[in-house]
């Protein structure tokens, strides 16, 4: 979600980094949060790590609450939310993303509590960042393979382990079982390149369905975040403004891409890194939603 070391440019698999001022202006924006009533007056609650939701389509979505870490300056008992989506096929179960390191003891109990007695048959990543990659390495461990774009490989080696990224957005890195490039088709599901939010950034599109994962290319809604500790939509914005002009104008074209999609039937849901899901007469303004986010930062730029 959060990184404030971008990828400015690549050559084959040499990288060149920028450290950014995200996390700056993350803690800015935290105190000014934490200055706020609403925010002092809040009581540290007792936060669910995983709660699940079931999906139209047979999706289930494992969304799980990440608290932050006091190095953020974040105020206690503050936390996020990211999802972790599993598809039933035939074989087994195919996960989209796979959370934070942190939680896979969770978020393994209650994969097995719903799909007792299914494989694993693989790992789709949407990014490299920790809250959608985080676990990965867990999951090859166990002999599950995890798939992710070529051009966020890099951050996923180095577990987005790079000067000024907090513990809470770094992980242990690996190496991904196989490398996706776009246009191809696994376990059912299209991938759809959505460069922006990072280079690599893929959507995943269940053409049967009509059901599209789209990770962190869109935004979530400030008003699903539960309550004034709950800072999903704090972070994402902030990360986006954060962001260089160059990837948001790639994030932007990945929206109106996905919009296509959309007008043309080709998608009717879509499920996102973050936040609830969105169907039917919803997905339009979603998408309208993210693109005028989007807009409002290049403008900041």
């Amino acid at each position: 979600m959060v990184m404030s070391t971008r990828i400015i440019s690549r050559s084959g698999s040499k990288h060149t980094l920028l450290l950014k001022s995200g996390i700056a202006i993350l803690i800015l924006a935290t105190l000014l949060l934490v200055s706020s009533p609403a925010l002092a007056q809040a009581k540290p609650a007792k936060v669910l790590e995983i709660k699940v939701h079931q999906e139209p389509g047979g999706v289930t979505r494992f969304e799980e609450y990440v608290t932050l870490s006091p190095e953020l300056g974040a105020p206690p008992g503050s936390f996020y939310k990211v999802n972790v989506y599993a598809i039933g096929a035939r074989e087994g179960i195919v996960l989209v993303d796979c959370g934070v390191e942190s939680l896979y003891p969770d978020l393994m109990r209650e994969i097995d509590k719903r799909f007792p007695n299914r494989p694993l048959l693989a790992v789709l990543l949407t990014h490299g960042h920790a809250d959608h990659a985080g676990a990965g390495h867990y999951f090859l461990e166990a002999g599950v393979p995890v798939y992710a774009s070529a051009a966020d490989a890099y951050l996923i080696q180095m577990g987005m382990n790079f000067p000024g990224v907090p513990s809470d957005f770094s992980y242990t890195g690996y190496t991904p079982t196989g490398l996706l490039y776009g246009g191809e088709t696994l376990f059912g599901l299209k991938v759809i390149p959505t460069p922006g939010h990072t280079y690599g950034s893929l959507s995943f599109l269940d053409t049967k369905g009509r059901v599209l994962f789209s990770g962190d290319t869109t935004l979530a809604y400030a008003e699903d975040d539960q309550g004034p500790l709950d800072l999903t939509y704090e972070l994402e914005y902030m990360t986006m403004l954060a962001t260089d002009k160059d990837s948001l104008q790639l994030q932007m074209n990945s929206l109106n891409l996905l919009l296509d999609l959309v007008n043309q039937g080709t998608v009717k849901a879509i499920l996102p890194g973050h936040n609830k899901a969105y169907h039917g007469k919803d997905v339009i303004p979603f998408l309208q939603h993210s693109i005028d986010l989007v807009a409002q930062a290049l403008s900041l730029n």
